[in-house]
């Protein structure tokens, strides 16, 4: 069993992310990582004083890549990157997308993130009063493409229960083949159009 003097904040966190990529964040407990690292509770709690911080550091963990943002580009393109940056740290672990929405930011990687983000939207032009609902608008449509589900083959009768309904089963194929990633690229297009357009009008 591991000394209370041998555990850092390091290795309980890399220990607690691969608990999360293993078992998920419905068994992420301290009980459990205490476990893992072999140590009591007790000697845990001395590093750690709560699930919730224990949480918070996962968290961080998770988003300690900061964006790299080439600032030559437009501000579309700007964003666009760092949404497929964001997405891309969070698909590398298990339920990421549910931590982030559980636990608010207040770490420097993901105030980080934020900050990135909000620079961009105020070079933009955007006010702020818009740049504070756009930034949570982009943040929520990139967790909700990691947690979407894959695209499932039809039963065999999925079509047919479909022929009362004629505009819905136009789109069958395309509900059926769309991937989670298809459908974060439709999305970060719609919404970089929709911001554009409101630009141009402010």
């Amino acid at each position: 069993m591991a000394r209370k003097g041998s555990l850092d904040l390091a290795k309980i966190t890399e220990a607690a992310v691969d608990l999360l990529d293993e078992a998920g964040l419905a068994e992420l407990s301290t009980r459990r990582l205490a476990a893992k690292l072999g140590v009591s509770s007790p000697t845990l709690y001395w590093h750690v004083k709560d699930k919730a911080e224990l949480l918070d550091l996962v968290a961080e963990a998770i988003c300690a890549d900061a964006f790299e943002i080439d600032r030559a580009l437009s501000w579309r393109e700007q964003l666009a990157s760092g949404l497929r940056q964001f997405r891309a740290l969070l698909l590398r672990h298990r339920d990421a997308a549910a931590l982030l929405r559980e636990r608010p930011p207040t770490g420097p990687h993901r105030l980080g993130h934020i900050e990135t983000t909000v620079r961009i939207l105020l070079e933009a032009g955007f006010s702020e009063e818009d740049t504070a609902g756009i930034s949570r608008l982009l943040t929520a449509h990139v967790l909700a493409s990691v947690e979407t589900l894959p695209a499932r083959k039809p039963d065999e009768g999925f079509l047919e229960r479909l022929a009362d309904y004629p505009h819905v089963s136009r789109l069958g194929p395309a509900f059926a083949t769309q991937s989670s990633e298809d459908l974060f690229d439709l999305g970060v297009e719609v919404i970089l159009d929709g911001l554009a357009a409101r630009l141009r009008r402010s």
